[in-house]
Formats: structure tokens, C-alpha cells, sequence
């Protein structure tokens, strides 16, 4: 729904099931979750409104128990991050971006007995992921990761705990801020948030 500051107004006849995450690109409006359908259109997990109807990015994401947990907008390309295998029909592990008419892999996204991204956030041309997993493109990354647009790279040694999984990500200057399950960050004693300054966690 949307608060124009003084009403609600409904966006279209919705989705047939869960939005877990929103995303805005100029006068568009992007959802993510677990549904099928957006505005009566079918749309798989993942759609846009552009203010007065719904409509599909591609094929959408799918595969394993599929849903959309995260957006991010840098430019003009649209990231996605949740529990997934496939975004318009290419392999992607958890992670995709849409450039406006095309789904793409970032790598070999993430790996674990049980991936999931959970939280996404943009810094410049840098995109950091969170979520549960033990690797990013094959590189050993704990929780958290950085994409620079062609390769992955941790953040240290990461998040760790009993079964740690970051959940909420936000830049500030050049800090990033991390909230989760875990009690630790690099290795520091972090109960559920930490910040990293680009070389160190605290």
C-alpha cells in the first residue's frame, strides 16, 4: 500500500502472497517476496509498479524453496537477494541483478547446506550482501560479502555465533553497519551489530 501523507491507497489488486522487501527507482517501485501473481499479472517473487500497473521482470526467480528477501537499486540495475537458484532462467545462486531487461548472475553467488541472502546495501559502485553462507563465488566469506562488480570478497573473517546470520545492512560514509543473529565480527565480540570500516570490524 501507499501513504501519501494524509491517505492509503492500494497499489493495484496486489500480490497473491508475502512482499519481503521494496525498492524504489525513480517513479518505479519494485517488490519482492513470495508470490506469483502482481496486479493480476503473473510475476514470479519479484515485479514493478511504475504508478499505475504492475508488471513482470522477466521470468522472474526461482528454484529451491524460493523468496525475495532483499532489493537494492544502484543505477539503473536492480539487486535481488533471498533463497533462490535461477533468475530469468540463469543459474544464480541467491543473488541476481536485473538491468532493466535482462537477469544476470553475480559470480557464483553464495553457497552453504542452506544459503540466504538477507539483507543488501549499496556503496558506490560496491554492492555488500548479507545473509547465512560460508562462501561468495567460491571465496570463504562468513555472513557477509562485497561484490565490486566482477568478483567477491569478504569482509574479514566475518560473522560468527552458533549460526550466525546477518539480516540488516546500512551504509553511512564509508562504514557499513551489519544487524543479525551472531556474537561475533571479525572475530571482536559484536552481539547483533557491528560496524566495519573498511579494513576492520568493531
Amino acid at each position: 500500500a501507499k501513504w501519501d501523507g494524509s491517505t492509503w491507497s492500494a497499489l493495484g489488486s496486489g500480490m497473491n502472497g508475502p512482499v519481503g522487501a521494496l525498492a524504489v527507482s525513480g517513479t518505479n517501485l519494485y517488490a519482492g517476496g513470495e508470490f506469483t501473481t502482481a496486479g493480476g499479472v503473473w510475476a514470479t517473487n519479484i515485479a514493478k509498479w511504475n504508478g499505475s500497473a504492475w508488471s513482470a521482470l522477466g521470468s522472474g526467480v526461482g528454484g529451491g524453496t524460493t523468496k525475495v528477501n532483499a532489493l537494492a537499486v544502484s543505477g539503473s540495475d536492480l539487486y535481488a537477494g533471498g533463497q533462490f537458484t535461477t533468475a530469468g532462467g540463469v543459474p544464480a545462486n541467491c543473488i541476481a541483478k536485473w538491468n532493466g531487461s535482462a537477469w544476470s548472475a553475480l559470480g557464483s553467488g553464495i553457497s552453504d547446506f542452506a544459503p540466504s541472502v538477507g539483507a543488501l546495501a549499496v556503496s558506490g559502485t560496491d554492492l555488500y550482501i548479507g545473509g547465512r553462507f560460508t562462501a561468495a563465488g567460491g571465496v570463504p566469506a562468513n555472513g557477509i560479502a562485497k561484490w565490486d562488480g566482477s568478483a567477491w570478497s569478504a569482509l574479514g573473517s566475518g560473522m560468527g555465533g552458533d549460526y550466525p546470520y546477518v539480516w540488516a545492512l546500512a551504509v553511512a560514509g564509508t562504514n557499513l553497519y551489519a544487524g543479525g543473529e551472531f556474537t561475533k565480527a571479525g572475530g571482536v565480540p559484536a552481539n547483533g551489530v557491528a560496524k566495519w570500516d573498511g579494513s576492520a570490524w568493531s
